[in-house]
């Protein structure tokens, strides 16, 4: 059938291009992840719920939990518009163009965020005064903390209201205590890295 014929196509084209740079698929769907340290680098040929085809999501989740084993798109740019399938020899070069696609705005991604330091100056300086949502406040929070900015992040842990609020709740009880604070968030990360099949955490990330 064609639905399972754009289907392979999509996991084929995907493999080709992406395992190379360390990307697996996750199980029989049509995402795909990479081991970056502290963070994944996700990627998603979501299906259209009206033709076959498909659009293609790029993120970066944080491995410090928005909530715990669930894979959010914590930083998500959509690439293009959909690529709908009409036949093999016309959707094939089409997925392979947005495969290859994908590598460079993870390169992108890689050179944005190689430590926590790196990442705390971009997340904190990226927040709008009194715009900003309490996710986003909260990652800022975490990467701050782990930068060694406990100033910075007590004041978006305290900002946090609503959905993150109990997850900012917990880091709060660590912010006078560097050693502690580190301790605990390595302890998520390791968690989530585990759940997603990772393994410990490489030694040259600093966390």
């Amino acid at each position: 059938m064609a639905e399972n014929e754009h289907g392979r196509i999509i996991a084929l084209e995907a493999k080709t291009a992406l395992q190379p740079a360390g990307f697996r698929r996750k199980g029989r769907s049509r995402v795909w992840i990479a081991d970056r340290g502290f963070w994944l680098s996700v990627v998603e040929f979501q299906p259209s719920s009206w033709s076959k085809g498909t659009y293609l999501n790029v993120a970066v989740h944080w491995l410090w939990g928005s909530p715990p084993h669930t894979l959010s798109f914590d930083r998500s740019e959509r690439v293009g518009g959909f690529v709908e399938f009409q036949n093999s020899v016309q959707f094939v070069p089409l997925v392979g163009q947005m495969a290859r696609k994908v590598l460079e705005i993870d390169q992108i991604h890689r050179s944005m965020f190689p430590s926590v330091k790196a990442t705390a100056t971009i997340l904190v300086n990226e927040l709008q005064p009194g715009a900003y949502g309490e996710w986003a406040a909260f990652h800022a929070g975490v990467a701050a903390g782990l930068a060694g900015d406990f100033e910075t992040a007590r004041r978006l842990f305290e900002s946090v209201r609503r959905h993150a609020a109990s997850q900012a709740q917990l880091l709060l009880a660590y912010i006078d205590d560097p050693v502690a604070f580190r301790s605990y968030v390595r302890g998520i990360i390791e968690d989530e890295r585990a759940y997603y099949g990772l393994g410990t955490l490489p030694a040259i990330v600093a966390i």
